[in-house]
């Protein structure tokens, strides 16, 4: 039951991010007619408990810049098309993010920062490589991810 409550945890907050940001460009007067039309119907269509739980955050994600709240609605969007089976696997990403170690996510976010600086061949060549070392026990795993990490930043040694 936990993956299920931060499903829903995570589901509600996306959805709150839409909405919020469809509410902030109403009241700019940028919205229009057909767009409210829409977001009553999207609203309408929620589970009780999403709309409760957006009601919540709703001070929160007024307190967004404007081109954060269309990101969010952005992202929302795309997870509320993904597959069951694509949400679940994102959930499980999600939940290994945060039972890691501050400094191993700190690692992680300074590979992903190298690897957007890569030039795209090398980048798609590091990915496939990951992907053949995945499948590897622990330790031989974490022995080729720092020969890989050797190899495309040099660098860092």
């Amino acid at each position: 039951m936990p993956g299920k409550k931060l499903m829903q945890k995570v589901t509600i907050m996306l959805a709150l991010f839409c909405l919020m940001a469809t509410s902030a460009l109403a009241d700019k007067g940028q919205g229009t007619n057909s767009g409210n039309e829409d977001l009553q119907q999207w609203w309408q269509n929620l589970p009780q408990s999403e709309q409760q739980m957006m009601r919540d955050r709703y001070e929160i994600f007024k307190s967004l810049p404007e081109e954060k709240q269309q990101r969010l609605q952005k992202r929302w969007q795309t997870y509320r098309d993904l597959p069951p089976e694509e949400r679940k696997q994102m959930h499980k990403k999600f939940n290994r993010w945060q039972n890691m170690d501050p400094e191993e996510r700190e690692r992680m976010r300074e590979t992903y920062r190298e690897l957007k600086d890569l030039p795209d061949v090398q980048r798609q060549q590091l990915k496939e490589e990951l992907r053949q070392i995945l499948d590897l026990p622990l330790e031989e795993r974490e022995q080729g991810r720092k020969e890989l990490h050797r190899k495309y930043f040099p660098n860092d040694q």
